[in-house]
């Protein structure tokens, strides 16, 4: 099951909500999501796989190129689409999308998130329009953000998967490695914590990662594009790095379970996001 949308509208939020855990991080801002990231539900009648994927955007450099890739990549091997908007949208703004989903030729929903932003009044006048678009049958309102039982949606989406032996093992919650989780939790600190373009600007590269039993040790890097971004980054005195990393272990320790000692270093890594050659050797496609 592939979750398609714009930026925002709450794709990584349902994904976590779904898997019972933070898998797929968030923030308040734009882009936060840029690879696709498996979560997985496996229960005694059916695992479901859900892929979380960057939001839809119109491409101005290499970065933003590789993560529409990774929607492209979507509509390969979806055996259902969520395709999210918000309550407050309209459908015109979305029709190229939706017309791609139903040509893909597999089941889908709409979902209509944020539903605690509006009234039911206006909440049935969105469904009827949306209707008009998709069919009532297809419709799925919610708040992913607040809904705290979510095995009557994740049924529902059961009862059209395609018969298949379980591609994971039942303790999987994901597709993604460690290292990967550890990076992303540093970088989703990042949108927290700095302004402007320095979220943006930030890649992470888990160099160390030793596991031993009462602790997990991670040593990373922290790439910018200017050295002008380090300074900031770094923060006067190593303020603002000491924060980053004392809010990242918070949310590891809480993920993996146990204690984190972890280390960061920040490099200038010049025009990352616009190097193809590079992005391949940080791990994107």
């Amino acid at each position: 099951m592939n979750i398609i949308g714009f930026p925002n509208v709450g794709k990584s939020t349902l994904l976590n909500k779904l898997v019972g855990e933070n898998l797929a991080i968030t923030s308040p801002k734009v882009q936060t999501t840029r690879q696709r990231i498996l979560g997985i539900i496996t229960t005694k009648h059916y695992q479901l796989i859900i892929s979380d994927t960057p939001g839809i955007l119109n491409p101005t450099y290499e970065l933003q190129k590789v993560m529409q890739e990774e929607i492209a990549e979507a509509f390969e091997d979806a055996d259902i689409f969520i395709y999210m908007v918000e309550a407050g949208d309209k459908p015109p703004k979305h029709m190229e999308w939706i017309e791609k989903i139903k040509n893909a030729g597999v089941p889908y929903y709409l979902v209509i998130n944020k539903i605690d932003l509006t009234d039911e009044v206006t909440l049935k006048q969105k469904m009827k329009e949306w209707a008009e678009v998709t069919g009532e049958e297809n419709i799925l309102p919610l708040s992913a953000l607040y809904i705290n039982d979510m095995s009557a949606f994740v049924d529902k989406l059961a009862e059209k998967l395609p018969v298949h032996e379980a591609y994971f093992p039942e303790e999987y919650i994901s597709d993604k490695t460690e290292r990967f989780i550890a990076a992303e939790k540093i970088r989703e600190q990042a949108f927290y914590i700095y302004k402007q373009e320095i979220p943006y600007s930030i890649e992470v590269e888990i160099r160390s990662f030793k596991e031993e039993e009462n602790i997990i040790r991670i040593s990373a890097e922290i790439y910018v594009s200017r050295e002008s971004q380090k300074h900031i980054v770094i923060g006067k005195n190593g303020q603002a790095l000491k924060e980053l990393g004392t809010a990242a272990r918070l949310q590891m320790e809480e993920f993996f379970k146990k204690k984190v000692f972890l280390e960061i270093h920040v490099k200038v890594l010049e025009d990352w996001q616009h190097k193809r050659n590079i992005l391949r050797k940080l791990g994107y496609k």
